[in-house]
């Protein structure tokens, strides 16, 4: 299980942390260090001569020297690639996290979901591969720019690709049909019951009773699953519309490339689209959120057996 490295774990105090322990636990530095420990022990418990203090100061020193190269010679290039390893387990992670979304939506039966889940990675690892690339050969700001929001992009889609699963699977548990079969019985059998009452009155009272509760139930029940389902389909809406963004915005970049670079032509357009992308993702992302805190929906309902 790969794990989704922390933010804390990009910060100057860490990198720092991950140069100072390369530094130190270098070879050229351990085993110099090593052989003067030892060196010095036989000097205390066995024989303090000229050749033992030499080994012990020539290696003491020899390890110091390598200490100070690794870590201010070398430190920059040591917390690159400690920035670049943290990034690869970063998109690992992000590459396994959309997989497993996709077993489960498999797994589920939701086959919309799988689909969405394989496309969104697809268009996410071409545009990001291909940013990565150019962003290697030139150092370009723009295209750590486009990195960044691409990635935005593709949580984005991950966070509603996770919602509509777990809609998904919560809506499966109801039988629309078998509920509205079961409601037009009751109904109609009320309906005949309203005909006699004034004949049996406190007879039919009870049992017209039973069944309208019954008919009140199984009502807001159905107009829970439809409303649960146009979020559902809200949801996949915004996930094809973060993808179509993440696929359109490649074939935009591309045409940026000129020799190897990429341009200051209009590239500011390709990074509105992405953004404009990410916020209405997250403006409709909190209004699904209140819509449902609004309803007050239980999910549980889903799960309760059907009244008979």
């Amino acid at each position: 299980m790969i794990n989704d490295p922390r933010p804390e774990d990009f910060s100057k105090r860490a990198v720092m942390q991950a140069v100072f322990s390369e530094a130190i636990q270098h070879p050229t530095t351990l085993f110099p260090a090593a052989i003067a420990l030892l060196s010095g022990m036989y000097m205390g418990l066995v024989s303090f001569d000229e050749t033992s203090l030499a080994v012990t100061l020539v290696s003491g020193l020899f390890s110091l020297a390598s200490w100070i190269y690794h870590y201010f010679v070398r430190g920059e290039t040591i917390a690159e690639n400690y920035i670049k390893e943290l990034k690869e387990k970063r998109k690992d992670y992000k590459k396994q996290q959309v997989e497993d979304i996709e077993e489960r939506c498999q797994a589920a039966g939701f086959n919309e979901g799988q689909q969405a889940a394989k496309e969104l990675l697809e268009v996410y690892t071409r545009l990001y591969q291909f940013l990565k690339e150019k962003s290697q050969q030139v150092k370009s700001m723009t295209a750590q720019r486009f990195m960044i929001l691409a990635e935005e992009a593709y949580d984005q889609g991950v966070q509603f690709l996770n919602k509509a699963l777990i809609l998904y699977q919560a809506l499966v548990q109801i039988d629309e049909k078998k509920l509205n079969q079961e409601l037009r019985v009751w109904q109609e059998e009320v309906k005949n019951l309203e005909k006699y009452k004034n004949k049996n009155e406190e007879q039919k009272d009870p049992v017209i009773q039973a069944l309208q509760e019954k008919i009140n139930s199984h009502q807001k029940r159905l107009e829970l699953f439809s409303g649960r389902g146009e979020t559902l389909k809200q949801l996949m809406d915004q996930c094809e519309v973060l993808e179509a963004t993440l696929d359109s915005a490649y074939l935009e970049v591309v045409d940026l490339i000129d020799s190897d670079r990429i341009m200051s032509v209009k590239p500011d357009n390709v990074a509105s689209n992405l953004e404009r992308a990410v916020a209405a993702a997250r403006k409709a992302e909190d209004r699904l959120r209140n819509l449902g805190k609004a309803q007050e929906i239980d999910d549980s309902i889903y799960t309760q057996p059907v009244e008979q």
